[in-house]
């Protein structure tokens, strides 16, 4: 089958993302969250915030494993504009002008001076290290800003939904690596500002 969209892309994977049974889904992100605190907040700014997102659409959901350990920051969708807001565990979430829950509009807007990694769901990744998003380009204008896109970034995806040979725009941002429940892999390793040779790092 010849897939030629990034739309019919998005359709496919969506639905073998939606084909993991409920319990598969939790093991993942569970084994996700664990290369997460093992592997890569070790190395961060301990006084710098997780930007973190709202699991929807059967995404795999690691905000209740990170509870605890890191502060967090979640995004919201406000006049046009992505902007991410601290928030803390029982905090209320109402929904931003996509209709996604975030952070309530008194929540304190951070700037990427106080995020220490950006976790950024995707549908799919692309072997580069592009990232196929929902359409709304929200997370591709954020990191056209140089001072995010400095931040260090992983992709949230299911090893399924990896490698996936979507074309690639002039407005795609690529980010420094993903998040698997296989582990975690570096495109662009942020503590060394160069390619690391994408090389699986799950080492446990």
């Amino acid at each position: 089958m010849t897939i030629n969209s990034k739309a019919e892309w998005r359709r496919l994977l969506l639905q073998r993302r939606r084909s993991l049974a409920r319990e598969e889904r939790q093991q993942r992100a569970m084994a996700m969250a664990t290369h997460l605190l093992e592997q890569v907040l070790p190395h961060l700014n301990t006084g710098g915030l997780v930007a973190g997102y709202v699991a929807m659409a059967a995404e795999p959901d690691l905000t209740p494993h990170l509870h605890g350990t890191v502060a967090m920051a979640l995004p919201m969708v406000c006049r046009g504009r992505l902007r991410l807001r601290r928030w803390g565990r029982g905090e209320p979430l109402e929904p931003d002008d996509c209709g996604v829950p975030a952070p309530r509009a008194t929540a304190q807007v951070v700037g990427p001076g106080a995020v220490a990694l950006l976790l950024i769901p995707a549908v799919a990744m692309h072997p580069a290290g592009f990232r196929l998003g929902y359409g709304g380009g929200w997370y591709d204008r954020l990191l056209s800003q140089p001072a995010w896109a400095q931040r260090p970034s992983l992709a949230v995806c299911f090893s399924c939904c990896t490698t996936v040979p979507f074309a690639v725009d002039p407005w795609d941002r690529p980010l420094h690596g993903q998040l698997t429940e296989e582990g975690v892999q570096w495109w662009r390793h942020p503590w060394t500002g160069g390619p690391d040779d994408r090389k699986l790092c799950d080492e446990r």
